[in-house]
């Protein structure tokens, strides 16, 4: 989907995927978003806007698909796209300036269900660059990582509440040769105050399928507005 305005898309280092054919699911609602505290979720012409309160570290909105787990080995894209929108305080605690939404992995192990989480900002760091850039439309390859996990399930990766992000999805993989991924999503919050952002085009593709998630007002119907 063409971003709006005069918005720009790869402007900054992000490692675009190389796309493969794709099944668009389209969305023209937030049903299946969850929030808490004051977060919203609203579907604009480009995807859905989330946002969080100023000075909140409460508030949450998040989304999740499952489908058939899938062996994790066969995984050959993962990428979502984003806008930050919001604008500086020149405080953290009141507009935080590096959060950005996150790509959730749902995945299995012999040891459980647990979740990789990839945030821009960490990728960011790892290549010497500062906080994503505003109002720039910007393309994420999640397998580029690092990735880090708030579970206890994933050989190789120690839980933790947010981060560092410390392997990318090659070197999990390789640490856990039986995990599978059974589900996707995306999450902004906790300790992400202020910000506003829009996300679209989450896509996921193993060597035998892929599916893209795609929000817009202009879909009716599973066509567009004509």
């Amino acid at each position: 989907m063409a971003a709006s305005g005069a918005l720009a898309v790869n402007a900054q280092p992000a490692s675009a995927s190389s796309h493969q054919p794709c099944k668009i699911d389209k969305h023209r609602t937030t049903a299946g978003v969850t929030k808490v505290g004051t977060a919203t979720a609203t579907v604009v012409t480009d995807g859905v806007k989330l946002t969080t309160a100023r000075s909140s570290n409460s508030d949450k909105v998040s989304w999740q698909s499952s489908f058939k787990p899938v062996p994790a080995s066969t995984v050959t894209e993962v990428s979502y796209e984003t806008v930050k929108l919001d604008t500086t305080a020149g405080d953290n605690n009141t507009v935080n300036d590096a959060a950005l939404p996150s790509y959730h992995l749902y995945v299995k192990t012999p040891a459980g269900d647990g979740v990789l989480i990839f945030e821009p900002y960490y990728y960011l760091s790892s290549i010497g660059a500062g906080n994503p850039q505003r109002k720039v439309r910007t393309e994420w390859n999640v397998l580029d990582g690092p990735l880090w996990t708030s579970s206890a399930t994933i050989a190789g990766l120690p839980k933790t509440a947010g981060g560092p992000a410390t392997k990318t999805f090659a070197e999990v993989v390789a640490a856990n040769p039986r995990m599978t991924v059974n589900g996707i999503g995306f999450g902004l919050g906790t300790y992400n105050a202020g910000v506003t952002a829009v996300l679209d085009e989450q896509r996921f593709a193993t060597s035998r399928q892929c599916t893209e998630h795609q929000w817009s007002t202009g879909f009716k119907g599973g066509g567009w507005w004509r």
